[in-house]
């Protein structure tokens, strides 16, 4: 694996390790992303639109500022790299502000411009997450 492979592979590590700790270090996070970074959301049936690294940090801030207290990352499940691609499985383990347990499901893909991260496709257990906060 070469040098940047491996610093990819690191800071996509790193990106899921920032969100799972308390507080979490949003400049830092921000810093991992390219400046024309893209997040995008799936399946396509949830109808969120895209967002570029202004808008996602601030949605990041607020998912985890105002609605918990915690969200900790597992570590992968399965992993697989190739060129200037991360997948992640993983789940989460956290807690909503409201004391209900949160747990979640997720296929994570982290494309590289570099070392940065360039764009990253969320793909989340959705019939989880629409059951959880209609639950609330």
């Amino acid at each position: 694996m070469s040098t940047i492979e491996q610093n990819q592979l690191r800071n996509a590590h790193k990106f899921l390790d920032l969100l799972s700790t308390s507080p979490v270090d949003f400049d830092a996070l921000a810093d991992l992303l390219s400046p024309d970074f893209i997040f995008e959301h799936y399946p396509s049936t949830i109808n969120m639109k895209p967002r570029n690294k202004a808008e996602t940090i601030p949605f990041l801030k607020r998912g985890w500022n105002e609605n918990f207290e915690y969200i900790k990352f597992s570590p992968p499940i399965d992993t697989i790299q190739g060129k200037d691609v991360v997948v992640f499985h993983v789940k989460s383990d956290g807690m909503h502000k409201s004391g209900k347990k949160y747990g979640n499901e997720y296929m994570l893909t982290f494309y590289f411009t570099g070392e940065k991260i360039a764009r990253m496709k969320e793909f989340a257990d959705s019939k989880y997450t629409v059951d959880y906060f209609a639950s609330l």
